[in-house]
Order: C-alpha cells, then structure tokens, then sequence
C-alpha cells in the first residue's frame, strides 16, 4: 500500500513539473499583439516623383488594398494571374478598368474541355469593403506599371485643386453631358437643364477631381426616394475610361474662370 502512495506521488510531482517547465517556456516566448495591417499612410504633400508614388502603391498593394490576397509577384502560387510582367503588357486605362469594373472582363479556363469563358472574380477596389481612394488607385497602377513597364502616373495627378483632367477632351465632355442624360437634371454654364435642375457649377467650383469622381460614380452611397434607383447607378458601368475623364473634364473647366 505504501509503495502505491509513493509510485503515484512520484507521478503527481513529475506531471506538476512538466507543466512548470511548459508554463516556463511559454512566457519565455517574446509576446506580441495579434492586429490587423497598418493601413498605409498617404501625405500627398512627400510624394515628388514617380517612384515615390510607386512606392506608396506597392504598400497599399500588400497593405490595405489586399491585393497580394489573390496576385503574386513572381511565381503562381496566387489564385489570380501572376503580376510579375503585367506592369509591360497593359495599358494604364486597362489598370484602372481592370480594378474599378472588373466584371467587364471575360477570362478562358483552359483547364477544361471545351474552355470555358469566366467572369473576373474580383472585388470593385475602389468600393466597400476594400473601398480605396483614387489617390490610392493611382498610385496601385503606378506600382504595377513598374512590373516590367514605365510609370505614366505623375503625382501632379493626385487630389488637389485642378482644373481639367490631362486626359480628357472638354469637347466630348460637353456631348456627353447632353446625351447621357446630365441634362434632365442638371445644368451647367450655357447647357440648360430640363425638369428638376440642380446647377452643378458651384459644386465643381468648390470641389475637387476626385470628389467630383466619386460623386459621379460611387452610386451606392447616393440615397434616392423610396422604391426608386439611386439617378447615378450603373453610370460607371456605362461609361469607359475615356469617356469619364472626357466627362469630368468639361465639368472641371466650367470653374477655370474665362481669359
């Protein structure tokens, strides 16, 4: 009986000094906080030149854009295409529709027999959840335009007071603005609206491109009338790139006072 009283104490004190030696161990270990990614910081005020911007954009890539969730850089352990080269072989505007609308684009999986034609699984980037700011766009595409190709973003593009686009054509702007529909409900220098009209020319005086952008396209956040569509939705799927830029162009240069 005795010698049984003493086998279990021995085991009794070996098991308490395992777990002694493991809660050792354990806080032993340096501790950190387990927190989500930083969100990446952007001063338009320190980005000179092109590689700054660039930078900025390979952060957020990583970062708060969460694109390397699905693009890898290099190899094809990724779920989507592999970016390694893409920066040499696409168009700035391409960049920019690929990520705004990506719907738009239809892909062939080739692993199967016949190839079967997919839509492009992919978050709208500048919209909740992911919801990045055109700044952050842009400086997403010029990252990706280092992959093997030239950076064409400059960061005079980035938000502040301007008063065209660079890109886009007042002219086309102005036809566009008339035949899209603005004119039922707005009006703007000498195009009168028709119906409820709502002068746009102090907004674009006040404000900037980028809000002006988003105003535009960023529909779901427009509020509207119970069992009606918001005026904008689906504006952005209708347009392309050209004919935004054209578009917010002409709206731009009503607030540049005339020579």
């Amino acid at each position: 009986m005795a010698g049984g009283q003493g086998q279990l104490a021995k085991v009794v004190l070996f098991v308490a000094g395992f777990l002694l030696l493991f809660v050792y161990i354990g806080f032993s270990i340096p501790q950190s906080d387990s927190k989500p990614p930083a969100e990446t910081v952007f001063d338009v005020s320190k980005i000179k030149t092109k590689q700054d911007l660039a930078k900025i954009g390979q952060s957020i890539f990583f970062g708060n854009g969460k694109c390397a969730l699905c693009h890898s850089i290099g190899d094809n352990s990724g779920r989507c295409p592999n970016l390694e080269i893409k920066g040499g072989q696409l168009t700035r505007d391409f960049i920019y529709e690929s990520l705004t609308q990506p719907s738009k684009y239809i892909y062939m999986d080739y692993t199967s027999s016949p190839p079967r034609a997919f839509p492009a699984h992919m978050p709208i980037i500048n919209k909740p959840p992911i919801g990045l700011s055109n700044n952050e766009l842009l400086a997403v595409i010029a990252f990706i335009q280092t992959l093997g190709g030239e950076i064409t973003v400059d960061p005079s593009e980035l938000s502040g007071p301007v008063t065209a686009v660079a890109s886009g054509n007042t002219e086309m702007g102005r036809r566009l603005f008339e035949k899209s529909g603005c004119v039922k409900c707005h009006s703007l220098g000498g195009v009168k609206g028709e119906g409820k009209v709502i002068d746009l020319l102090p907004v674009v005086t006040a404000k900037d491109e980028s809000y002006i952008r988003k105003a535009i396209f960023q529909a779901q956040a427009e509020k509207a009338p119970a069992g009606q569509q918001p005026p904008h939705r689906g504006f952005d799927e209708r347009l392309s790139v050209k004919d935004a830029n054209d578009l917010i162009a002409y709206l731009l240069e009503a607030k540049t006072p005339a020579k």
